[in-house]
């Protein structure tokens, strides 16, 4: 089924999805609609389905901060989890050794991870494809080593966080990080800063030939990653009440956060959240169903998305409206006549 714009042109399903994944005011008013009708619609006090929801709101944050680097600028990385320990362990141990506020130890969860990713980035940077890959990730194993030693962290026994905000105020925060991020994101993808991160992932020699500084924009793409994983880590340290190594540096989502921007489609602000919350209630669904056959399942269903949508979801329907619309046009770019039109042209005036 078609829909008519104001201007009266009939467009196709692909094209209105893709107006409504490619707007961003309409994709957050749609989250705050979420944020605001579901819970009193179905009561969800704390409970399973609140709990879900929330976790949906913190892997969209977690896929969309790794797309600013794995997907804007090209630079496939596999430590992220480590700023989300790193904010995690920050506002446990000043919100519980220090008696920090909450939100201010919340605040410095964001901080912190962003002066770690700065001090690490002075080397991965350096360095780039899968060699940037390895060492992020060299950098993930080394930070759950040295949490399980380092004594006010708990070590492997981990940090007891009770006497926190209750679930539903978690559902709100988590919302919110993932809005404020989605608005910084959508802002600076439309400014030379974002247009610089994707010349870098097109060919980042050709911008250093014409004079950018490339270490300068993936820095900040990073530490930029950094600091809104680091304010999620830190939320769900309290959320969760309870961290350790294998709780603040979850290798499993290492992977999952991966494969959610993958399948909603890298390098857009809709699809990596797109992809965190389909996965998600995919995974959940799955594991409740299927108890046993979850990583099958899940694996096949990767797989077939992949295949069948090798740009993302929301990458490829923006690849068919695209299309549509260079049809549209005969072929030709948006506002030029067709190659029909301007023969007709050239005969008409020929003949006069």
């Amino acid at each position: 089924m078609s829909e008519v714009d104001e201007e009266g042109t009939r467009r196709s399903p692909a094209e209105v999805v893709l107006s409504v994944g490619n707007g961003y005011s309409a994709v957050l008013l749609a989250l705050f609609a979420v944020a605001l009708a579901v819970p009193p619609l179905v009561f969800l006090d704390e409970g399973f389905y609140m709990t879900v929801m929330t976790e949906m709101f913190l892997f969209g944050v977690l896929a969309l901060s790794w797309d600013l680097v794995g997907g804007q600028t090209g630079y496939p990385s596999f430590g992220n989890m480590a700023f989300f320990g790193v904010g995690a362990y920050t506002t446990g141990i000043l919100w519980t050794e220090f008696g920090v506020a909450y939100p201010a130890a919340l605040l410095a969860a964001g901080v912190f991870a962003v002066v770690f990713a700065a001090i690490i980035g002075l080397a991965v940077l350096r360095l780039r494809g899968h060699y940037f890959a390895i060492a992020t990730l060299g950098v993930l194993l080394a930070s759950i080593q040295l949490s399980r030693y380092l004594e006010i962290t708990g070590g492997s026994s981990g940090k007891v966080l009770l006497g926190g905000p209750s679930g539903e105020v978690f559902y709100y925060v988590f919302l919110a990080i993932l809005i404020v991020e989605m608005a910084v994101v959508r802002y600076l993808s439309g400014t030379r800063f974002g247009f610089v991160l994707n010349a870098i992932r097109d060919d980042e020699r050709k911008a250093t030939a014409m004079g950018v500084d490339t270490t300068y924009y993936k820095t900040a793409a990073w530490t930029l990653a950094a600091f809104f994983t680091g304010l999620a880590g830190g939320a769900y340290g309290a959320f969760n009440t309870f961290i350790d190594p294998q709780t603040a540096y979850n290798l499993a989502w290492n992977v999952e956060l991966i494969a959610m921007a993958l399948l909603g489609g890298t390098g857009t602000v809709a699809g990596p959240v797109v992809g965190a919350f389909g996965l998600h209630l995919a995974i959940v669904e799955i594991d409740s169903l299927f108890s046993g056959w979850q990583l099958m399942i899940l694996g096949s269903v990767v797989i077939v998305t992949v295949v069948a949508f090798p740009n993302g979801v929301v990458g490829t329907l923006r690849q068919r409206a695209n299309a549509m619309e260079y049809y549209k046009f005969g072929g030709g770019a948006a506002g030029e006549s067709s190659p029909s039109a301007a023969s007709s042209t050239d005969g008409t005036e020929g003949s006069e």
